[in-house]
């Protein structure tokens, strides 16, 4: 074998190397771009998702201050309305926050700010007072989640809500969602 000959497969060889190489740069480049995309993608819906929620949040704390005291017969009936949508409202913005242990106390808090246990002895402004706390409990906890900072720990007070119904940590959450039905209508039945 000659050395010109030699020295041509020495050369394609290293041609054959640095395209093999500039192909899997190029394709580990696009697959790292792609993840980076993906990545920022669900990153901003989680953003979106928690904006939302702090929006619902405040709301909720809005109607909670307000009551339901000095206000027309609709404005009782939206009130109690805004108050059972909070809690489907809150687990369904939660899904795209992508922490598990927000999810779950996003739900809690939201649970609890809707209802309580029964026979619960608390007054209507010491219900609507612990369902501010819980509100900026969850604010907080949003708060952290968008600043990327570790979730803070519950406070005293809302402790000592959470305490008062200790089984409603453990119930299952659920979105549950059907046709109202006011006293004059009657569901559809079949006639035969």
């Amino acid at each position: 074998m000659d050395a010109t000959v030699l020295g041509a497969l020495i050369g394609l060889v290293g041609v054959s190397a640095g395209a093999g190489a500039t192909f899997g740069g190029v394709v580990y480049q696009q697959r790292h771009a792609s993840r980076a995309a993906e990545t920022a993608r669900r990153r901003g819906e989680a953003v979106t998702a928690a904006e939302k929620l702090l929006a619902e949040l405040l709301v909720m704390q809005q109607n909670l201050r307000r009551g339901a005291y000095d206000v027309t017969g609709d404005e009782v009936h939206e009130y109690n309305r805004a108050r059972s949508r909070h809690h489907a409202t809150v687990q369904l913005h939660s899904q795209w926050l992508p922490d598990a242990e927000l999810r779950t106390r996003l739900g809690i808090n939201a649970l609890y700010t809707q209802i309580g246990p029964a026979g619960d002895p608390r007054s209507d402004v010491q219900r609507r007072a612990d369902g501010m706390s819980l509100c900026l409990d969850s604010i907080a906890c949003l708060g952290a989640f968008l600043r990327s900072e570790p979730i803070p720990q519950r406070d005293a007070a809302t402790l000592e809500v959470l305490a008062r119904w200790p089984q409603g940590q453990s119930m299952d959450r659920f979105i549950v969602s059907g046709p109202s039905v006011s006293a004059d209508e009657t569901p559809n039945t079949p006639t035969g």
